[in-house]
């Protein structure tokens, strides 16, 4: 098939003035499938949907929503990607920052919503964008860990091997998740899995009717069609795991500037 589209899910944020990471800032994806009709475990992405110029602006009382484009289905179905964003993203994510264990210098500034072709790109440049007036917050206040530290959420679907699954990159939790080991504590773990468990499952859309759209979170890339370079087929996420081991993202650590300290070393 030719002209396989999807979703692209992007949350951005940074950390907030004064916290001297206040330069940096931090961002995960999600692909998603989005079918007008029923959405298989495993399937091709749809080709039947197309990228329609349509510029909106709306404003919320926790925030503001433009987008760049709708979304036209077979017949008169329609995707709205300002709704979505509106009743679905923003919701369902805020869970996520809101987590407990998630550091409180965090700040998710907003979200962006994009139609992609098999390259993984948004069609034409257009995307949807929600941003809070108040940027949410982690909820505790014990010390951050490095930005670049990172508890993965890793993904699995119906799909077996490295082809079935995915992970995000969640910004830094603080030092009361950790344990005397360095490891990421049982409790915080299970709560953190059930956080990202309750964003997943907020965020899958089914509209009434037949024919109408329908959103899941998937895996999907070369890795999950085989392609290289192409987004072509998906696997709906079915589970997550979360594991003791704090991960490592060095590209979240490119702007902070380090200060060092000096000593002159006696010699004999």
């Amino acid at each position: 098939m030719a002209g396989e589209k999807h979703l692209r899910l992007s949350a951005f944020g940074n950390y907030i003035a004064g916290s001297e990471e206040d330069t940096e800032v931090w961002a995960f994806n999600l692909r998603q499938a989005l079918v007008f009709g029923s959405i298989d475990m495993l399937g091709t992405f749809p080709s039947n949907w197309d990228v329609v110029p349509a510029f909106s602006s709306h404003a919320d009382t926790d925030w503001d929503t433009t987008t760049t484009y709708r979304i036209d289905g077979p017949g008169s179905t329609h995707f709205d990607p300002e709704s979505y964003l509106n009743d679905y993203g923003a919701p369902s994510v805020a869970l996520l920052i809101g987590a407990a264990g998630i550091s409180s210098k965090v700040q998710i500034e907003g979200l962006k919503l994009y139609p992609c072709d098999t390259s993984g790109n948004a069609i034409g440049g257009n995307v949807a964008t929600l941003t809070w007036h108040t940027p949410p917050v982690g909820s505790s206040t014990a010390k951050m860990l490095p930005t670049e530290n990172s508890v993965v959420m890793s993904w699995s679907t119906e799909r077996l091997g490295k082809r079935g699954r995915g992970r995000i990159y969640p910004p830094p939790i603080t030092t009361d998740a950790i344990d005397n080991y360095g490891l990421v504590g049982d409790s915080w773990r299970s709560t953190y899995q059930n956080v990202g468990k309750n964003m997943i499952e907020g965020l899958a859309f089914h509209g009434t009717g037949v024919g109408a759209p329908s959103v899941e979170t998937v895996v999907t890339g070369p890795s999950s069609s085989g392609g290289l370079g192409s987004f072509t087929s998906y696997a709906v996420i079915n589970k997550i795991r979360v594991g003791k081991i704090v991960d490592t993202q060095r590209r979240r650590r490119n702007k902070l500037g380090e200060a060092y300290t000096e000593q002159d070393i006696s010699q004999a």
